[in-house]
């Protein structure tokens, strides 16, 4: 599974990145190529709720993920216009946007098949990437992926979450995550593009569970209606 992401700058630079994913595990494919820089090492800002042994994981599965695009990034302003479109084998996306905008979505796609296990409730809805999602379309897309995966889990014997809880424990623990990576990319940054990016992916996770508790009633969703 391939998404290449094109950027235009307004000087008329352009770049790419591509982002592979293995069909089967919906893990990012290939490692990065070359040594890794420091602030990609476990024990460097360790989220507080990350389970891996530093004794036998010597990276953060994360920060590995983000290393080239943050290396890439690292030097430009988080408003800088951008003509961002996504390719991917079944459509292709387009939209003039701020260059932080843009980058939220692949460092979000990044993330989410990292391998890392406080991300993997999310990994599920990579196979389905929508590039650049509004809040309302992230809401309603977590909820139905993860309401999938309840079906499923009841099918084969196991205990649905109906009530999601244990997808709002999941959020509160990627909202600390967010938080610990934020400050391993500002090593990373000169400017402020990529920590940008990843505060907005946090101002969403934030947003979840609220409008879970708050606006995903029939009426705002407007399911069963037109």
């Amino acid at each position: 599974m391939l998404y290449r992401y094109e950027m235009k700058f307004g000087d008329g630079s352009e770049t790419a990145v591509e982002i592979r994913l293995d069909p089967v595990s919906l893990r990012a494919v290939p490692a990065p190529d070359g040594e890794l820089p420091d602030w990609t090492l476990l024990d460097r800002c360790r989220c507080p709720v990350c389970p891996l042994d530093p004794a036998s994981e010597k990276y953060c599965p994360v920060a590995v993920n983000l290393a080239s695009v943050a290396a890439r990034f690292g030097d430009k302003s988080s408003v800088m216009p951008v003509e961002a479109r996504v390719i991917s084998e079944e459509r292709e996306y387009f939209k003039r946007t701020s260059l932080q905008t843009a980058l939220s979505s692949v460092i979000g796609l990044y993330m989410a098949t990292s391998g890392c296990p406080v991300m993997e409730v999310l990994k599920p809805m990579a196979r389905y990437h929508l590039p650049f999602s509004s809040l309302n379309e992230t809401v309603y897309r977590s909820v139905s992926s993860y309401l999938t995966q309840q079906y499923l889990a009841m099918k084969k014997g196991g205990e649905p979450d109906w009530d999601l809880d244990r997808l709002k424990r999941a959020y509160a623990e990627i909202e600390i995550l967010n938080r610990a990576m934020a400050d391993r990319i500002r090593m990373a940054s000169s400017r402020d593009a990529n920590c940008n990016a990843v505060v907005i992916l946090d101002s969403f996770a934030k947003m979840v569970p609220w409008s879970l508790e708050n606006t995903l009633p029939e009426d705002e969703l407007r399911l069963g209606g037109s």
